[in-house]
């Protein structure tokens, strides 16, 4: 095989102009006009809205490459653009070679015949995606929620033209590798390995396809390498007539791949040889899991199970939502990726779903999953809108779908295929008769659909998520699970939240207090989140000084979602006060997100059998902005996160508190029985003891249990919930291995006193260690550097009077280097009682 890389230096202009500008690819329009000097920054106050005009325009790429003789004598040579995005006429020598309306497809032609030895000119123009999407509008067959009617009939990222959490950046360009490829007598055209797992063994099949010219007899060679490197080898004939090979290669005593939490993630490596005698004419390797994954749906005593088995366990999923990593294209890193991964890790994450309004990510993405253990939950990339069905965008879709389950279908990461992103509730909002499906409707000024109008899209839907990609995947994965939409159950356009996956919000549940969501009984909840500002670093970083308010346009240029500061807002004053200063403000907000998302997330998993996974909205952001992300788009961890690691940690101790009564829970998701000690103290607001015990506990693995039942009102005369908290904690063998506060009354209704914080730095070769004291009951305690940037091991934390908290930051996170005095200048701490 050889390449010709068309990758690197090119020319582009807009279509209509003459002036030329340099241009790189891999890249996009908008990233070659910013590198131009000819836009400003996207991110930076409304820079936003002197942008879009850009995409109205069409533009054009050249470059010359030259072509050798010995490239025009292979039996094939074939131009590979792996990225088009997306309307693209493409040129070769001036003949019009193709057309292309498919960003996440790659497309392959035969250019033989356009080449021509010595120059060759390439010529690709990219034609506008919001003149498209408006000519295409009245085609829409439902009203958008979200706005830009006509997006679900272009195959290109849909969050790109704005969504409730990201600007409108509709880019185009190549945005990822193009080469033409020539190859002579045979090559390895595709593969699908396949595993059967039986008592200490996996069977591995692997099932590769060739492409061959020629009539000479080739052999097959498949070495798997293992993680202690032992080999096994299988090597045969290929089969000339159907261009073939089988092999089935047993490995005995297999180390299983296991989520993050559960066990290791070895990996074994497939490679796999095309020979000519003993030449090898092509080879491809890959890295794959040994590891089943199904997604369990049986009935049972609540409705219908949606649990996830690896390897004949059922596992909790603890998780977050991916959306894109950046709205420019060009930003993306695999430094930057992995970083991102990490920090799921290190939040106790086992999943991450790969949301379906975006992009498939790159295989860095799915490698960096398979090495960290994190399990994906992957929508192909449709969301929100009701998809046409006609022929030829059918045939663009499985060709779209072909590409990318064959290039992630080995991964150990892979959990489930989902169809699509919320299009059953979209549905139902437009047909059901139910209150608040009406409430929405009046709302947005939408009428419910006729009857024809429903049968229609209901028609259309099934088509495609009932029957298109189903019969699609029994072809081209058998192995792994499929749901149709998420949320759905077994039924169509009937949500039930006992019978399938569930998405979640309490502001859009009539704005209900957030503590009614313990009335909740989810199977599994693939959607659930709240809103937080992002760190004030980051909002520095967009806006000017008087621009920092609640109310200043720019912070609502930052807040895509409708209504969301007012969300933010309305729960803020219901629990904790609406603070007057801008920075606490912003802590407050971000409080407020962990403390709905603790609620909910602990009540699901102190019903762990019933409820079976949850995966919170969002994981990141694609640009500065207010919203539902953990991390924001510096990957700054918000309070969000910190509270994600411990309501996710594999033993979770938490308190479900009404009025004066506490039940103190244990859950314990990991293979172990748990042998230990619960105690638990009431307390005043100055930390001195009221009323204390402990117990003796055991807890079965995977498992959930209500250890303790309490009530203060009996057993404390006086008993005061405006000045008093209980704190709990279980060790097994001097070892620590869950603790928490609760208090009885919202945080505004709290007698907090001034904790007094005071906060000693040590350090040794790898870490910083702060030692946190406080005067008094200090909750929420927010530790963060003025400059730079770190990683806590713990933040957003209780912390009781004379009690020593000990944090550690590990150099490594540090964005910077700094000295001990350096980070103890940096540092600055708040906790609730300063928005009191």
């Amino acid at each position: 095989m050889v390449k010709i890389d068309l990758n690197g230096k090119w020319k582009m202009k807009n279509l209509l102009k003459e002036e030329w500008i340099d241009a790189k690819v891999p890249g996009t329009v908008f990233t070659d006009l910013l590198n131009a000097g000819l836009v400003e920054d996207p991110f930076y106050r409304d820079n936003e809205d002197k942008i879009q005009d850009l995409f109205l325009e069409d533009y054009e790429y050249v470059r010359e490459f030259e072509v050798l003789s010995s490239h025009l004598r292979n039996d094939e040579v074939i131009l590979c653009c792996e990225g088009i995005d997306t309307l693209a006429d493409i040129y070769l020598n001036k003949q019009l070679i193709a057309n292309t309306e498919n960003m996440h497809r790659t497309y392959k032609f035969d250019v033989r015949k356009n080449l021509v030895v010595g120059t060759n000119e390439f010529r690709i123009v990219f034609h506008s995606p919001m003149k498209y999407i408006q000519s295409k509008a009245d085609l829409s067959r439902l009203p958008s929620i979200l706005g830009n009617t006509g997006i679900e009939q272009i195959r290109k990222a849909q969050c790109v033209f704005g969504w409730d959490w990201s600007l409108s950046l509709p880019d185009s360009g190549i945005w990822k590798n193009i080469f033409i490829e020539c190859n002579s007598t045979a090559v390895i055209d595709e593969f699908y390995i396949t595993q059967h797992h039986e008592c200490d063994k996996v069977t591995l099949q692997a099932n590769i396809d060739f492409k061959i010219w020629d009539n000479k007899s080739l052999i097959a060679e498949i070495i798997v390498t293992g993680p202690d490197n032992n080999t096994i080898i299988a090597k045969g004939q290929v089969d000339a007539v159907n261009k073939k090979y089988i092999a089935n290669i047993e490995i005995a005593n297999p180390k299983l791949w296991w989520p993050n939490g559960y066990g290791e993630q070895p990996l074994y490596e497939v490679s796999m040889f095309l020979k000519d005698g003993d030449t090898v004419i092509d080879s491809q390797k890959i890295n794959i899991g040994l590891r089943t994954i199904v997604l369990r749906r049986e009935e049972d005593e609540w409705g219908l199970s949606y649990e996830f088995v690896v390897n004949g366990k059922a596992l909790f999923l603890r998780g977050s939502n991916l959306i894109i990593e950046d709205n420019v294209v060009t930003r993306y890193s695999s430094k930057r990726t992995e970083k991102m991964l990490k920090d799921c890790v290190e939040a106790n994450f086992n999943c991450v779903r790969v949301w379906g309004g975006a992009f498939f990510p790159s295989d860095n993405f799915y490698e960096t999953c398979d090495r960290l253990g994190v399990v994906i939950y992957q929508d192909f990339m449709f969301a929100c809108h009701a998809y046409p069905v006609h022929e030829e965008f059918i045939d663009s879709i499985k060709e779209e779908i072909r590409d990318n389950v064959k290039r992630i279908r080995h991964h150990a990461c892979l959990g489930l295929w989902n169809g699509n992103n919320e299009i059953e509730t979209i549905l139902e909002i437009f047909i059901g008769e139910a209150p608040l499906f009406q409430t929405i409707r009046s709302a947005l000024k939408y009428s419910k659909l006729s009857n024809d109008e429903e049968s229609c899209v209901k028609e259309e839907f099934i088509k495609l998520f009932g029957e298109v990609i189903p019969n699609l995947l029994k072809e081209l994965d058998p192995q792994t699970s499929y749901v149709r939409c998420s949320p759905s159950n077994d039924v169509y356009f009937k949500h039930d939240e006992n019978r399938g996956d569930s998405h979640y919000y309490i502001a859009y549940d009539m704005m209900t207090p957030y503590r009614r969501q313990r009335e909740h009984y989810f199977r599994f909840v693939s959607e659930m989140g709240f809103q937080s500002y992002p760190s004030m670093k980051t909002i520095d970083a967009f806006t000017l000084p008087e621009d920092r308010r609640p109310d200043s346009p720019i912070i609502y240029k930052h807040q895509k979602s409708r209504g969301g500061n007012q969300t933010i807002e309305t729960y803020m004053q219901q629990d904790i006060n609406v603070p007057k200063d801008f920075e606490k403000y912003v802590y407050a907000s971000q409080i407020l997100a962990g403390e709905v998302l603790k609620y909910a997330i602990e009540h699901m998993r102190r019903n762990r059998g019933r409820c079976m996974g949850v995966i919170t909205w969002q994981l990141n952001d694609c640009c500065p902005v207010v919203s539902w992300a953990g991390l924001d788009y510096f990957g700054r961890w918000k309070a969000q996160q910190y509270y994600s690691k411990r309501f996710y940690a594999p033993v979770l101790v938490s308190a479900a508190e009404e009025g004066s009564k506490v039940d103190l829970y244990i859950t314990n998701d990991t293979f172990d029985t748990i042998n230990g000690t619960l105690k638990w103290e009431l307390k005043n607001n100055v930390s001195a003891v009221i009323i204390h015990d402990s117990k003796d506990v055991s807890i079965e693995p995977l498992s959930a249990k209500n250890c303790i039942q309490l009530d203060f009102s009996d057993m404390v005369k006086e008993f005061n919930p405006e000045s008093s908290y209980i704190e709990f904690s279980l060790t097994s063998e001097n070892n620590e291995l869950g603790c928490g506060t609760a208090i009885f009354v919202p945080a505004k209704e709290f007698k907090f006193m001034k904790p007094e914080i005071n906060v000693s730095l040590d350090e040794n070769e790898t870490s910083i260690l702060l030692k946190v004291k406080s005067a008094a009951y200090a909750r929420s305690v927010g530790l963060d550097l003025e400059k730079a940037d770190c990683i806590f091991s713990d933040n957003y934390f209780d912390v009781s009077a004379n009690a020593v908290k000990v944090i550690e930051v590990k150099k490594s996170s540090l964005s910077e280097k700094l000295t001990i005095d350096q980070f103890r200048n940096q540092l600055t701490v708040v906790s609730l009682y300063d928005i009191a």
